[in-house]
């Protein structure tokens, strides 16, 4: 069987305090098989792309470039790199600049890939640290989940996704879970996973540091989590209710929607998770409502 190569795209939003560590541990783990390092750094203000560019002697000059967006949004990353950036490996990696990496993982998780049959779109990184652990786990186990954290997509799915001009509406929370969906069902979104979608490698993955009550910092990433997670379940059910081919670009009709429903919408929810995503989901109206204003 032929080599795997495989290239690796890094999302980056403002994480001058993380990404250091987390190329340091990228670099330590790729093998002779990779090909380049993409990281994009979606609506940054701090020094996240200078850091980048301050390494690229380590990767060589060609196999590490920086791309920066002016649109703070992952999705907007996303489809930028499925639709304009990919080149023709064998493998793409898509993985995030606050986690590391364990040894050899790409190049375990490619063969691992490569080795699996044609069916097979996706082979998810394992999280091999955090309090929920044992419970992500299961999700990929026993649901076939996998996370933006780290995950490999066959060259082949990428050429699906480019045919059908599938793309990540701007503003949607819960990535995830529509990865995963998209994954599993060949982009087709019906009701049931496909057999031999996604794959993993057991001990594979990669490792996130555990946030603590005690720091003011962790407080904030935790709740802006459960607003992101609550908010992108609403979203889904909007979502779900259309075609993907009628998708709309932006989610800031249905967050309008949303914010005009939102006592029905959020009725599961408890009081101090819809305070959080009001909030959250205010600061995507407002910024829509600017953008109109300054068009």
């Amino acid at each position: 069987m032929a080599p795997c190569n495989y290239a690796i795209v890094m999302f980056a939003y403002n994480e001058e305090q993380n990404i250091q560590s987390s190329l340091d541990s990228l670099f330590a783990a790729i093998n002779p098989n990779f090909t380049k390092l993409t990281v994009i750094a979606n609506g940054c203000s701090d020094n996240t792309a200078n850091i980048v560019r301050d390494n690229r002697h380590r990767f060589g000059r060609h196999r590490l470039s920086v791309v920066e967006l002016a649109i703070g949004d992952k999705c907007n990353a996303w489809n930028h790199y499925i639709h304009v950036l990919a080149g023709n490996e064998s493998c793409h990696f898509f993985v995030d600049a606050d986690v590391t990496f364990s040894e050899d993982c790409f190049g375990r998780m490619s063969r691992c890939l490569n080795e699996s049959a044609q069916s097979y779109n996706i082979v998810a990184g394992v999280p091999l640290s955090g309090r929920n652990q044992d419970y992500y786990q299961s999700l990929i186990t026993d649901r076939s989940c996998f996370f933006g954290n780290l995950y490999g997509a066959r060259y082949s799915y990428l050429q699906l996704l480019r045919e059908k001009n599938f793309r990540l509406p701007i503003g949607l929370n819960w990535i995830d879970s529509f990865l995963t969906k998209a994954a599993n069902t060949d982009l087709n979104f019906g009701p049931k996973n496909l057999p031999n979608r996604v794959t993993y490698c057991p001990g594979v993955g990669y490792y996130v540091d555990s946030l603590s009550p005690l720091r003011l910092e962790d407080i904030r990433l935790y709740l802006n989590r459960i607003a992101r997670y609550e908010l992108g379940k609403i979203q889904e059910l909007y979502l779900d209710a259309l075609t993907v081919e009628s998708w709309p670009k932006t989610l800031d009709q249905i967050n309008t929607q949303i914010w005009s429903e939102f006592s029905n919408d959020a009725v599961n929810l408890s009081l101090v998770k819809r305070w959080l995503v009001r909030r959250r989901l205010k600061r995507f109206i407002d910024q829509a409502s600017k953008e109109i204003d300054h068009a």
